[in-house]
C-alpha cells in the first residue's frame, strides 16, 4: 500500500478504467524526486496486468536526452513489428525514426501522390509530428484486441522528439481503449509536457500523519522524538523518509544516541537523502568508484559497455560487487540499475571533473566500433548513404531491444561523440567534426532537437569564427524546426551577422523574424529582415527579394502598417532585388497598406497569378505563406479553393506543422462565405492542431475566428470566451478581430452606440487598410444610420467604395450599393440601389451579407407601406439566417415580418430532411463526408491524424442522427452541401 496516495491512486483508477471503456485518456504525474511516482507507476502496471491490459514501459534516459527518437523506440519496442499496418506514409515516418537504415531500405516505394519519390528522410524531417499520428494510429491497432497501457517513467529525460511524438499521441486518443501516463519532476523536461491538453496529477508532500504511518512501517520501534526529527528533515518527501530512517543507528533510533541535523537544515530533502547516499559511496573501494562513475556517465546501464570502460581505468567487472551490496545498484537484464536516479547524481556529481572526464573518455573508447560494427558506424556517420548498414541484429526490433544496441551503428557513433564532447576542454575541431557528422545522421531520423544540440556543442568546441558561426546558425534553425523557439532565438541571436552565405544569412533572418512575431514583436521581426535584405541583395537577389517580401509582410502585422509599410519601402530603396513576382508582390502589399487600391490591387492580382501558376514548383511550407494574400482582393471562393487544395496536399503527405496556418485560410474563407458550420469545424479542427503543434499564433487567429462565429449567433459568452480551456492557445488573442467580433455582436443585438465606437476604433486607426478593418466599414455605416447619424458614415462608404472599385468582385459591389442606399435621403432613391445591390448578390458566395441586404430593404419597404414586397424580402432574409445560425439577426427579420403583417412569423422549423448534416458535431461531419466519398476508415483516420477507431465511434454515432444504418447510405445524402 501507499501511504498517503489515495487519491492519487484513484486518479490513475480512473485513468485506466475510461481507457478499458473505450474512452482514451492521459495523465502526467509530476512530483519532485522521491516523491513516489514510480511507485504510483508500478501500481498502475500491477491494476493494468490484473485486468488484461496490454502494458508498454519506458522511461526517460538522461544521457539519450539527445538522441532523436531513443525514447520512443524503447515504448514501442514490442510492437514495432505492426508498423506495416500504418498508413504508408505514417508507416514510412515511424520506422524511420525507429531505425534509419530500414526506413531507407524498406520504406522506399512507400509514399503515395506527389513527392513521394523523396522517401523517408525527407518525409520525417519535413513535418515531425508525422511519427505522433503514426505513433497513435499504432497504439489504436494494438487497442483493437484489448486495451493498452503506456507508462513512461523519468518523462524528464525523454529526447524531444520522443516526447513530442508521444504527447501529440496522448492529446488525440479519442475513442481508443489507451491509457497513457507520464511520470515526471515538477517543472522539468520538454515543454510540450506543460502545454494545455494534458491533465497534471501533482504529487504533493506527504501530510505528517501519512509520514508517521509510514515511518511506523520501517521503523516501529522509532522514538517519538526521532520520528518528529525525521518528519521534520523529509518534509513529506517518501523517499527521504525511508532513507533517513534507514541511516540511522540502532541508538538514534532508540533515542538514546543524538540526531543532529544543523548542517542539512536548510537543505531540500532530495539534497539530504543525496547527502547520505555520498557518504556511502565514498566509503567503496577507488575501482568501483570508477565504474559507477562510468555507469552514471553512460546511464543506458549497458554492462558489457561500462566493464570496458572501467577496463581503461583500471577496474573489473568484479568491482561492482561492493557496490551491489551498499544497496546502490543491481545488475539485472546485462544492466547496470542505480537504486534511484539520486544515487546517480551522487555518484556523477560527486566525482570531480577529473574523474567524469575519464570516464566520459573511457566510454568513448569502449564505443570504438569494430567489425561489423565499423561497417555500421560508417554507413550511419556519412548521414545519408544508401549503403547505410545498422549492427548485427539492429533491425527494426533489434534497434528497439536492450539498451546497449538501441539504435544500432549510428546512435553509438552518435553516444560516442557525445562521451567525447563531455571530455574535451577548450577548442577541439576532431570532436566538433565527429559531433557535426552526428548532427547529420540525427537529421536523417527527423531529430531536429538532436540535431541543434549536436550543432550546439560543436560550434562551442570551433575555433574558427566562420565555421563556429556556420554551427551556429545549423544549430539555430534545427532548433526552430523542432519548436524549441527560445533555444532556437538564442542560438539565432549568437549566429546573427557572421553567416558568409546568401542563403543562410536569409534563412536565419526567416527563422529570427517568425520566432519575433510568434512572441508578438512584429516590429523587431521586420527590422531583422530588412537587415538581412541589405546583406544579401547584392550577392543574390532572389534571396533579397525574398527578404524584402517577408518585410513587407511583417509590416501589416506592426502596430502602424501603413508606416511601417513606407519606411519598409525607404529602406529598401537602391537594393539590387531584381524585378521577380516577389518585388511585384513587395510593391502591392506596400500600396494597400497605404491607400494605394489602384495600384496595390492590380500588382497583387499579377503576385497571386503567379503563386498560383508555380504552385507546384515550392514545398508546402513555402506554398502556404506565399498563398492567401489575394484575400485582400476579395475573391474568397478562389482563395478557398487555393487553400482546400493545400489543405488536401498536407494531409495526403502528412504535413501536420503545416495545417494550423491553412486551417486559419480555411476557417476565414468559409466565415466570409456564409459556410458558418464549416467554418466552425474548421477552426476547432485547426486549434486542436495548433495545440498539439505548439503553433500558439495561429491558435490565438482561429479563436478569433470562434469568437465572429459566437457573435453571429448571438452567443455573447462565447464571443466574450469563445476557446474551450483545453484548446487555449497561451498567446495574446487578436485584437482587431475580436474587437470585430463584439461589434457584430452588438449590431445584431442592437446595442448601436458601442457597435459605432468599436467599428470606428477599428477603421480610423492605423489597421484601417487591413482586411478586417475593410469588412467593419459597411457594418460602421449601419450603425451610423440606425443612430440617426448618417453624415458621420459617409466617409466610411466612400472608402468601402474605392476598395469596392478596385477589387471588383460583385459581393463587394452589392455591399456598396447597400450602404449607399443606406445613406440614401428617401425611399425612392433607396429603392433602387437596394434592387440593385440584389442583383449584384446572385450568385455572389456571400449569403449572410445578401440576407442582411434584404432585411434592411424589407425594413425600408414595410416603413413605405410596401408589405407585400416587405414579406417576400423579410421571409427570404429569415429563411437565410436560421441556416447560417445568425439567431440575433434572424430575430430581427422575424419581427419585422410580425409588424408587415405575417401571420406565423415564429421560429421556422426547416423542413425534414432539408440539412442533415445540421444534426451532426464538427467531427461527426468531417467523418461522415469523407466516408460517403467511399474512403476507409484507415484512410479517414489518416486525413485527420486520428486513430481509426475513433473514426468508427464517430461514424456510430452520426448513423442514427442522419436515419442510416451504414456508411453505404452516406453517399445517398446531400452531405457536402456546403453550410
Amino acid at each position: 500500500m501507499l501511504r498517503g496516495r489515495s487519491a492519487e491512486l484513484a486518479a490513475l483508477d480512473r485513468v485506466l478504467s475510461q481507457a478499458r471503456d473505450g474512452r482514451g485518456a492521459a495523465l502526467v504525474v509530476r512530483g519532485e524526486v522521491g516523491a513516489g511516482k514510480t511507485a504510483l507507476l508500478e501500481s498502475a502496471a500491477s491494476s493494468a496486468a490484473a485486468a488484461g491490459a496490454r502494458l508498454l514501459r519506458g522511461a526517460g534516459v538522461e544521457s539519450e536526452a539527445e538522441l532523436p527518437y531513443a525514447g520512443l523506440q524503447v515504448v514501442l519496442r514490442e510492437v514495432l513489428g505492426l508498423i506495416g499496418r500504418l498508413p504508408a506514409r505514417q508507416a514510412e515516418a515511424l520506422r524511420t525514426a525507429a531505425d534509419p537504415a530500414a526506413g531507407r531500405a524498406e520504406g522506399r516505394g512507400l509514399g503515395t501522390g506527389a513527392g513521394s519519390g523523396n522517401g523517408a528522410v525527407a518525409d520525417v524531417g519535413g513535418d515531425r509530428f508525422l511519427v505522433g499520428a503514426a505513433t497513435l494510429t499504432l497504439l489504436g491497432e494494438l487497442a483493437g484486441d484489448r486495451p493498452v497501457v503506456v507508462l513512461v517513467d523519468d518523462a524528464h529525460w525523454l529526447d524531444h522528439e520522443s516526447a513530442e511524438a508521444l504527447v501529440f499521441a496522448a492529446r488525440r486518443l479519442g475513442a481508443e481503449r489507451v491509457a497513457i501516463v507520464f511520470a515526471a519532476r515538477g517543472g522539468s523536461g520538454p515543454a510540450v509536457f506543460g502545454a494545455p491538453g494534458l491533465p497534471v496529477l501533482p504529487l504533493d508532500p506527504l501530510p505528517d500523519e501519512d509520514g508517521s504511518a509510514l515511518l511506523a512501517d520501517l521503523a516501529p520501534a522509532l522514538h517519538a522524538s526521532v520520528r518528529h526529527r525525521v518528519l521534520a528533515q523529509a518534509q513529506g518527501n517518501p523517499l527521504a523518509l525511508v532513507e533517513l530512517a534507514g541511516a540511522l543507528t540502532a541508538g538514534q533510533r532508540d533515542g538514546s544516541e543524538p540526531v543532529s541535523d544543523q548542517e542539512i537544515a536548510v537543505l531540500p530533502a532530495s539534497w539530504r537523502v543525496q547527502r547520505i547516499f555520498d557518504d556511502r559511496i565514498r566509503e567503496l573501494p577507488g575501482p568501483t568508484q570508477a565504474l559507477l562513475t562510468a555507469a552514471a556517465a553512460e546511464d543506458t546501464g549497458d554492462l558489457a559497455l561500462i566493464v570496458r570502460a572501467g577496463a581503461g581505468m583500471g577496474a573489473a567487472a568484479a568491482d561492482l560487487a561492493p557496490a551491489e551490496e551498499a544497496g546502490l545498484i543491481r545488475l539485472a537484464g546485462g544492466r547496470v540499475v542505480f537504486r534511484h536516479p539520486l544515487v546517480r547524481a551522487a555518484v556523477y556529481q560527486g566525482a570531480g571533473m577529473s574523474r567524469r572526464m575519464a570516464a566520459h573518455r573511457a566510454l568513448a573508447e569502449a564505443l570504438l566500433p569494430t567489425g561489423v560494427d565499423a561497417e555500421a558506424d560508417a554507413g550511419a556517420g556519412a548521414g545519408a548513404g544508401e549503403g547505410a548498414h545498422v549492427a548485427a541484429g539492429a533491425g527494426a526490433a533489434g534497434a528497439a531491444g536492450a539498451a546497449g544496441d538501441r539504435a544500432g551503428g549510428g546512435d553509438r557513433a552518435g553516444r560516442r561523440a557525445w562521451h567525447l564532447a563531455a571530455a574535451a576542454v577548450g577548442y577541439d575541431e576532431d570532436v566538433a567534426g565527429e559531433l557535426e557528422r552526428t548532427a547529420e545522421h540525427f537529421r536523417s531520423r527527423g531529430g531536429r532537437a538532436a540535431v541543434a544540440a549536436a550543432y550546439r556543442r560543436a560550434a562551442q568546441l570551433t575555433e574558427d569564427p566562420g565555421r563556429r558561426a556556420r554551427r551556429l546558425a545549423a544549430a539555430a534553425l534545427a532548433a526552430g524546426d523542432a519548436g524549441q523557439t527560445e533555444h532556437a532565438a538564442a542560438l539565432a541571436d549568437a549566429a546573427a551577422g557572421r553567416t558568409a552565405s546568401p542563403d543562410e544569412t536569409a534563412r536565419l533572418a526567416s527563422l529570427r523574424a517568425g520566432l519575433a512575431h510568434t512572441a508578438g514583436r512584429p516590429e523587431a521581426a521586420r527590422l531583422v529582415l530588412l537587415d538581412a535584405a541589405r546583406q544579401v541583395a547584392g550577392r543574390d537577389p532572389a534571396a533579397g527579394s525574398r527578404m524584402a517580401f517577408e518585410a513587407m509582410a511583417a509590416a501589416w502585422d506592426a502596430p502602424d502598417p501603413a508606416g511601417a509599410a513606407a519606411d519598409t519601402l525607404a529602406r529598401l530603396a537602391g537594393l539590387d532585388l531584381g524585378d521577380g513576382p516577389l518585388v511585384r508582390g513587395t510593391a502591392a502589399l506596400h500600396g494597400l497598406a497605404t491607400g494605394d487600391l489602384a495600384g496595390g490591387t492590380a500588382a497583387l492580382r499579377e503576385f497571386a497569378d503567379h503563386v498560383a501558376a508555380t504552385r507546384r514548383d515550392r514545398e508546402l511550407p513555402d506554398q502556404a505563406v506565399l498563398q492567401g494574400w489575394d484575400m485582400l482582393l476579395g475573391d474568397y471562393a478562389a482563395v478557398h479553393d487555393q487553400a482546400a487544395a493545400l489543405d488536401r496536399e498536407c494531409r495526403e503527405h502528412g504535413a501536420v506543422g503545416v495545417l494550423p496556418r491553412v486551417l486559419l485560410r480555411l476557417a476565414r474563407c468559409r466565415l466570409f462565405l456564409g459556410r458558418h458550420r464549416d467554418a466552425y469545424a474548421t477552426a476547432v479542427e485547426g486549434l486542436e492542431i495548433a495545440r498539439d503543434t505548439g503553433h500558439r499564433h495561429y491558435g490565438a487567429m482561429l479563436g478569433a475566428v470562434l469568437a465572429v462565429l459566437a457573435a453571429l449567433d448571438g452567443d455573447e459568452p462565447g464571443c466574450l470566451d469563445p476557446v474551450p480551456g483545453d484548446l487555449a492557445p497561451g498567446s495574446t488573442p487578436n485584437p482587431l478581430w475580436h474587437a470585430y467580433a463584439r461589434g457584430l455582436l452588438d449590431l445584431g443585438r442592437g446595442r448601436y452606440e458601442p457597435a459605432l465606437h468599436r467599428f470606428a476604433a477599428i477603421t480610423s486607426g492605423p489597421n484601417r487598410h487591413v482586411l478586417i478593418a475593410l469588412h467593419a466599414l459597411p457594418e460602421q455605416v449601419e450603425a451610423a444610420v440606425r443612430l440617426g447619424r448618417p453624415a458621420g458614415a459617409r466617409d466610411c462608404a466612400d472608402r468601402f467604395a474605392r476598395w469596392a472599385a478596385a477589387v471588383r468582385t460583385p459581393w463587394a459591389q452589392a455591399v456598396e450599393l447597400r450602404c449607399r442606399a443606406l445613406l440614401a435621403p428617401d425611399d425612392e432613391e433607396a429603392a433602387p440601389l437596394y434592387e440593385r445591390a440584389l442583383a449584384a448578390h446572385a450568385g455572389d458566395g456571400r449569403p449572410f451579407e445578401e440576407a442582411r441586404t434584404r432585411l434592411l430593404y424589407g425594413e425600408r419597404l414595410r416603413r413605405a407601406r410596401r408589405r407585400g414586397a416587405a414579406r417576400d424580402a423579410l421571409a427570404a432574409a429569415l429563411e437565410s439566417f436560421e441556416r447560417l445560425h445568425a439567431a440575433p439577426w434572424a430575430d430581427r427579420a422575424r419581427s419585422e415580418l410580425r409588424a408587415a403583417g405575417a401571420s406565423g412569423a415564429g421560429r421556422a422549423a426547416a423542413p425534414a430532411g432539408a440539412d442533415p448534416a445540421a444534426r451532426l458535431t464538427a467531427q461527426e461531419l468531417q467523418v461522415a463526408r469523407l466516408a460517403a466519398t467511399g474512403l476507409s476508415n484507415r484512410e479517414i483516420g489518416a486525413r485527420l491524424f486520428i486513430s481509426p477507431r475513433t473514426v468508427g465511434y464517430h461514424l456510430s454515432n452520426a448513423y442514427p442522427k442522419l436515419g442510416v444504418t451504414s456508411r453505404a447510405a452516406l453517399a445517398g445524402l446531400d452531405l457536402t452541401r456546403p453550410s
